[in-house]
């Protein structure tokens, strides 16, 4: 979908903000400002958007797209786009069984994976800080995701924010991208996520499991928020409310959801809309 859909979609079906895919906009060769002027027209905020790039990959492109992100965060942020978001590690690059005969080996794959990814989203984090952009870091909980082929690293909240309490102290722009779906998936509770302070949220993304048993759910087997009949996505939001949170609230039950019964875009969008009405805080913040 374009930006100009999506904006549309958006405002047609009762949304007050609209994320965006930053560099579509760029690679279609759309101006920003003409976008933005739509979106200030139909009353729509800017929500979050997805970091445009994989930084977990060779480091050939990793600096290949790092080169590309000081342009992303400036349509960004000409868009109203100030949140974006990223998962860290939930293994690492998979080890020989024979090289982890000890703690020690094992505790040194984990320091050295660490410290890559620390070093590689303290860069990000500073560019995106160049433009006013806040980046938040969340967890894959589901155990099915994991091959078991590397060293675990980081499957749930509080291990991430232990693990990564540095680079949040070193960057005031590195927070939480707080994941109802991961979070049931990691077992936790709203709290979990909420360790560095409400003030360093700076994404939410909503989602039920549409299979409910933690040691076979799958990322991909997801349903709008709240149609499970669980409390995990109200809870989160009302916690959030409560400490005063002001961003932007994604719901990602991702595109494959069978809480979807057609493809129409605009249907899809209602539905949605629908969802967040539900499980939105009774004291009428709006989504």
């Amino acid at each position: 979908m374009t930006a100009e859909a999506s904006i549309a979609t958006a405002a047609a079906t009762g949304f007050q903000g609209v994320d965006l895919l930053v560099r579509d906009v760029i690679d279609a060769g759309r101006d920003p400002g003409e976008l933005k002027r739509r979106m200030d027209d139909l009353g729509l905020r800017g929500g979050g958007w997805t970091l445009p790039m994989n930084w977990k990959n060779d480091e050939a492109s990793f600096e290949s797209d790092l080169a590309r992100l000081p342009r992303c965060a400036e349509v960004a942020a000409q868009l109203g786009l100030f949140r974006t978001g990223t998962w860290v590690r939930f293994e690492s690059e998979p080890v020989a069984p024979e090289t982890l005969g000890s703690r020690e080996a094992r505790d040194r794959v984990v320091a050295e994976t660490t410290a890559w990814q620390v070093e590689r989203l303290g860069r990000i984090a500073r560019i995106l800080g160049e433009h006013g952009g806040r980046l938040g870091l969340e967890v894959i909980g589901s155990r099915s995701e994991r091959t078991g082929e590397g060293v675990p690293l980081v499957s749930t909240y509080r291990d991430l924010l232990r693990r990564y309490a540095d680079l949040g102290r070193a960057y005031s722009n590195v927070g939480v991208l707080a994941d109802a779906y991961h979070l049931y998936a990691a077992g936790e509770e709203a709290e979990a996520a909420l360790a560095w302070g409400v003030e360093a949220v700076g994404w939410v993304h909503l989602a039920d499991p549409a299979n409910p048993d933690r040691t076979t759910m799958r990322d991909v087997e997801r349903l709008l928020p709240g149609e499970s009949g669980g409390e995990l996505c109200r809870k989160l939001l009302t916690r959030l409310a409560e400490g005063g949170y002001d961003g932007p609230v994604t719901a990602e039950p991702l595109a494959q959801s069978r809480s979807f019964r057609s493809d129409d875009a605009q249907e899809r969008a209602r539905l949605t809309r629908e969802a967040l009405r539900r499980v939105w805080p009774a004291s009428g913040a709006s989504s």
